[in-house]
């Protein structure tokens, strides 16, 4: 994450979310969107990219940062993050991306949040398989305090085949379904 390029040391899971954005990214690509050689260089790649940070989403990443980045070497006009993933790449994905990879780390979104974007709306259908045609793993069986946390997600994270076969919270809790 940036932050830690820029030497903070007092970060939160937000730096876990970019790193998701990344992994996404890379899925997408094929290979490492950021990849540096060292952290000046990985801070220019991600410049390239993401944009020249502001003083303030430099002061929201590094509260104590020195300069040991030098922006004012930058001449160029950054690519959007569009122009790095391939053509074919979903609107939602990039959506995502741009809600994953930002400089600010508060603005960044929640893992919950994430889950309810629309890149992953096709996890949430009943009749999706894996291409050994196989059904997908439990992937919506959250314990009850989780579902309590993002309980205004829980509509658009949990799909409608697995909300109206639960009886109850203790059903999700212990990932069993029970049919009505």
């Amino acid at each position: 994450a940036p932050e830690l390029l820029l030497g903070c040391t007092e970060y939160t899971t937000a730096v876990d979310i970019w790193s998701a954005g990344c992994c996404i990214a890379e899925f997408l690509n094929g290979y490492a969107i950021f990849r540096g050689i060292d952290s000046s260089d990985q801070m220019y790649r991600i410049i390239k990219i993401i944009g020249i940070p502001t003083r303030d989403e430099l002061r929201e990443m590094n509260s104590r940062y020195t300069g040991s980045v030098d922006l004012t070497v930058i001449t160029f006009t950054p690519r959007t993050l569009r122009g790095y993933l391939p053509e074919r790449t979903q609107e939602s994905a990039l959506i995502l991306l741009e809600q994953l990879l930002k400089y600010k780390p508060n603005e960044r979104l929640t893992c919950q949040a994430a889950l309810a974007s629309d890149f992953f709306s096709e996890l949430k259908q009943h009749s999706i398989l894996l291409p050994n045609k196989r059904h997908l793993p439990p992937l919506f069986n959250f314990r009850e305090n989780e579902l309590l946390k993002t309980s205004h997600l829980y509509s658009t994270i949990v799909p409608d085949f697995i909300r109206n076969n639960l009886t109850d919270m203790h059903d999700i809790e212990n990932h069993k379904l029970t049919l009505k």
